[in-house]
């Protein structure tokens, strides 16, 4: 049973990372860079450090990879406010839009394979999935 949910998660999983690669080789960003922003996306703003964590790569890959987004418009760095030792890590509108329009594909996809589901259906597969992720508490 479990090996076959593996196998249903992982193809989902990769058909959902196949829109973020096809993204990422329209805008010339590697898979990572893609997750890099969408990272920063979630959360408006993160020092180095906090991404790189994240993230779980070396130091030097993650400010390699800043420096590279920053070049091309989609990040800045800005001093942080309250430690003028940290600078702070925020998209800019056009990785937004980028960020936005590969989750909107996503769900594009999730409501393509989701298409005979009743909403009945879909909120058990939303529990559910809940559950196995650790997220839901029961009241």
């Amino acid at each position: 049973m479990y090996k076959q949910l593996e196998k249903l998660l992982t193809h989902t999983s990769n058909e959902l990372n196949l829109v973020s690669r096809r993204f990422g080789q329209y805008t010339e960003l590697s898979p990572e860079q893609i997750e890099l922003l969408t990272i920063v996306f979630n959360h408006s703003k993160l020092s180095q450090y906090e991404l790189t964590m994240k993230l779980n790569k070396e130091q030097s890959i993650v400010s390699r990879w800043i420096k590279k987004l920053c070049k091309l418009g989609y990040l800045k760095s800005v001093q942080n406010k309250s430690d003028l030792r940290c600078k702070d890590i925020i998209l800019t509108e056009k990785s937004r839009l980028l960020i936005q329009q590969i989750i909107n594909r996503r769900v594009e996809l999730i409501e393509a394979r989701c298409h005979g589901l009743t909403e009945e259906d879909i909120q058990r597969f939303k529990i559910l999935l809940m559950k196995v992720a650790g997220r839901y508490q029961c009241n």
